[in-house]
């Protein structure tokens, strides 16, 4: 997600205090997201995603798209295992609103 987040942002030629500005957050930790270093919360993502005018999921399209089940599988897990409590009721709540439980 933070290199596209970079990717998107880099495409419109703004700046991360461009971007920031118009996320309302601010730049230093956009540069924070765009590096991996830091996670956003679920409302960040939103800001974000409505100042690049984009749908919320296109934050998470993958730029090389990995095809192989198990390597998706596997990058999840690790992603998974890498989170605290809030951090995972977050993940949760984005793949409720994402993928709602069809019956």
């Amino acid at each position: 997600m933070s290199r596209r987040v970079r990717s998107l942002r880099t495409a419109k030629k703004w700046t991360q205090q461009e971007l920031g500005e118009k996320a309302n957050i601010d730049y230093k930790f956009l540069g924070e997201i765009e590096r991996g270093e830091k996670n956003p919360s679920f409302k960040i993502l939103v800001q974000i995603a409505e100042a690049l005018d984009v749908e919320l999921t296109e934050l998470f399209r993958l730029e090389q798209e990995i095809t192989d089940r198990n390597e998706i599988v596997g990058w999840i897990k690790e992603i998974v295992d890498s989170l605290n409590d809030e951090e995972l009721r977050q993940v949760l709540l984005l793949l409720r609103v994402l993928y709602p439980v069809r019956k």
